[in-house]
This record gives C-alpha cells, structure tokens and sequence, in this order.
C-alpha cells in the first residue's frame, strides 16, 4: 500500500515524529480559526489511532511474556514436585504389592504348622541349575541351616546359607534340591525334584505303571523331619511313558510361583525352638 505523506525508505519512527509535529503545528497555526482547527483534529487523528494501538499492543505484549514466564516457572515446579513423589509412587507400589502377598501367605496357612516369621527377598540368583534367592533375615533373627520355607501357595524351598542378617534359600526348583512327598490322594512315598526351571518340578523312580495321575496334589510327607506334613508342594501336569524307558517321565507344577516372590515365611516346627544368639 503507497505511503500517503513519505517515502517508503523514510524509517517508521520519522515519519511518526513528523506527523507529530505537524499536528501540533496545525493546532498552533489555526487558534481561534473553526474550520482549520476541525481540519487539524481530522489530521491528527491518524497519528493519535496510531499512538493508542502502539500502546495497546506493548501492552499485550508485556503481559503475554510475563503470562508466558509465569507458566513456564509453575511448569517448573511441577516438574520438580513429580520427580520427588516419583520414589514416593515407587515405595507406596511396592508396599501394596508386598501386602498382597503377606495377606496371601497368611490366606494359605490359616493354622500354620509352627511359628512363621515373613521375610522379604532381596536377591535373586536364577541360572540353569542354581535356584536361589536373599532374604533380608538371617542369624540375628534365629534363622538356621536347613530350615523350612513357605511362600503362597506352599512349600517353596529350604535356607541352605545363614550369614549374620540375611540368609540364601534353594527353592524346590534348584537342581539340588529333593523334598519327600506323597500323593494327597494316597500314602504312596514320592520324592519331588527341582529341574532348574522354576516353572517345573519332577518326580523320579516312579515305574511306567505307576497309579499317579495327572492333576493329582502333592503334599511333603514329612519323612525327615525338615518338612512338616501335608503342606501342598504341587500338581502333576505329565506324565510320559516312554517304551524305552523303565520309568515314567512326570512332571510337576509348583504350588508356589518359585519365580515371581517377594515375601516368603521362614518356618519354625512346633518341635522346633527358636535360635537364639550366643555372644
């Protein structure tokens, strides 16, 4: 759009300062005169809309930047509020979870076969063969060698290593590991293997004839003494006869999800006191 008093490669600020001078000349000039005064006033007032919109629009400017620093400083603060209840969320997650499973443990043993104390783990050590876990009990708490472990569901493995506040337990999934049982349905003597597969047990010697059946519950049978029994130690889910073979190939499903535990049951027998320290 052409200019309508100045060049276009007069600067803005120039050709504002000249209008506002010859506004004020025009007002000087036509004091006492009607007609050249109306005539001022209609020139001036395109400077004057100029000068209003100027300001309005400083105006707009001004508040937007400090809306917009306003915004980015709560920003700011949110920031730093999320990350610190971050741990928080983290803890509180952990608790539930760790509730759940204690409520779960206490809905599995109603009358526990002895005193119970709960335990969390700490550590795990899964490899092919090797299936232990850290708790964060140990001596000081009178926790021994060879003690029995529960977890929901059942039985799940027994405290192979005891240092002064933590101790290591084999579940029945580690290949050392064998826990004397028998059919809940019957008092047929069983042993139950681990297989390094913390999903799967076995059961070995048993003949290609063998009465079990799939979907039978396995209970300890409290040979031993380490196990009390009738604690649930898991289901046949297989069993595999092969004519080659003089025993039958069966596979157990753990009572206890061996590789899923949070919190376990260290178990004193009614027989069984309590250690305790010796200075």
């Amino acid at each position: 759009m052409p200019s309508l008093f100045f060049p276009r490669r007069l600067p803005q600020s120039v050709r504002l300062l000249a209008l506002g001078l010859l506004s004020v000349l025009l007002s000087v000039l036509t004091q006492g005169q009607g007609e050249l005064r109306t005539l001022a006033l209609d020139a001036a007032l395109p400077v004057q809309w100029f000068n209003s919109r100027t300001e309005a629009l400083w105006g707009e400017i001004g508040g937007s930047l400090h809306s917009r620093a306003a915004l980015e400083a709560e920003n700011a603060q949110l920031r730093r509020a999320l990350a610190a209840a971050q741990p928080l969320l983290l803890d509180r997650d952990v608790l539930r979870s760790e509730n759940r499973q204690l409520l779960a443990l206490l809905d599995s043993f109603p009358q526990a076969p002895g005193r119970v104390m709960a335990a969390r783990v700490i550590a795990e050590n899964f490899t092919a063969g090797n299936q232990i876990i850290t708790v964060d009990h140990g001596r000081n708490d009178g926790v021994f060698t060879g003690q029995a472990v529960l977890a929901t569901g059942g039985v799940a493995g027994q405290v192979v290593t005891v240092g002064t506040m933590t101790s290591q337990i084999a579940l029945l999934s580690d290949l050392d590991s064998s826990v004397p049982a028998q059919s809940a349905q019957n008092d047929q003597p069983l042993l139950v293997n681990g297989t390094g597969n913390p999903q799967e047990l076995q059961i070995p010697f048993q003949a290609r004839n063998t009465p079990l059946r799939v979907g039978e519950q396995l209970v300890t049978s409290g040979l031993g003494g380490r196990y009390p029994p009738g604690l649930p130690i898991g289901t046949i889910q297989s069993i595999r006869r092969n004519g080659t073979q003089a025993f039958a190939d069966i596979k157990v499903r753990p009572a206890v999800a061996l590789g899923r535990l949070n919190t376990v049951l260290l178990l004193w027998p009614r027989n069984q006191p309590r250690a305790t320290n010796t200075p």
